[in-house]
């Protein structure tokens, strides 16, 4: 499977990506929303992710998400068996030897099972190790321009290489909305990370139904700028 350039057009700025899968056209016509968080999540946090995933695709909303294990991957799978449509943001697609990036083999087999709407976007072609860890960082910012809103159903703080923190940092300089669950475990990482992004500007959320009707009208209010 060959990668292909495509110009998107992300709100403030203009983005050039490699893709594999559906036309992103096709997939973020819909509202898109980023989900972000844990690798490490508890039971109830992989819960969270995979209803939050579910009821965004049933309400006609695309998952953004950086296809990371843990709550990504949960909130990947509950909009694909929804038969909703997924954006994957990878650091880049392509291996050294040529072959695909697994984390976007793994969603393009997804979707297929499932007959949903994939695609797969990255601002690097080929995987270079000396430069991984940047990337990984950076893609956050297309993430979060991507979005109309980032939901954290559940974080672990960690005082360095955050995921989640750059992606609620890039989506709040962005302007986009953050939300976020107040933890039910009460590990002192979890609630550092709760208390790290709710001081920051991140709103809490009580429950799944709470994100949906916030999220809708901030998709109400994108349709009516674009």
């Amino acid at each position: 499977m060959n990668a292909d350039c495509t110009a998107v057009r992300q709100m403030e700025n203009t983005s050039i990506l490699y893709r594999v899968g559906a036309p992103l056209d096709a997939v973020l016509r819909r509202c898109p929303v980023a989900v972000a968080g844990t690798r490490e999540p508890t039971q109830w946090g992989r819960r969270m992710a995979r209803e939050l995933g579910r009821r965004l695709a049933e309400e006609g909303c695309a998952v953004v998400t950086g296809l990371a294990r843990g709550i990504d991957e949960e909130a990947v799978a509950g909009a694909l068996e929804a038969g909703g449509c997924v954006v994957g943001v990878l650091p880049y697609l392509l291996e050294r030897d040529g072959g695909l990036n697994p984390r976007a083999v793994w969603l393009l087999r997804m979707a297929t099972l499932h007959d949903a709407l994939a695609s797969v976007v990255a601002e690097n072609p080929v995987k270079d190790d000396g430069c991984i860890r940047a990337w990984l960082a950076m893609r956050n910012r297309v993430i979060a321009r991507m979005a109309s809103a980032l939901v954290v159903p559940e974080a672990r703080f960690k005082p360095a290489r955050w995921g989640t923190r750059y992606a609620v940092e890039h989506a709040l300089t962005a302007g986009r909305l953050v939300l976020m669950f107040k933890p039910l475990a009460k590990s002192d990482d979890m609630i550092k990370a709760y208390v790290y992004f709710r001081q920051r500007g991140a709103v809490v959320v009580a429950d799944v139904d709470d994100v949906i009707d916030i999220v809708e009208r901030q998709c109400r209010r994108r349709r009516k700028t674009v």
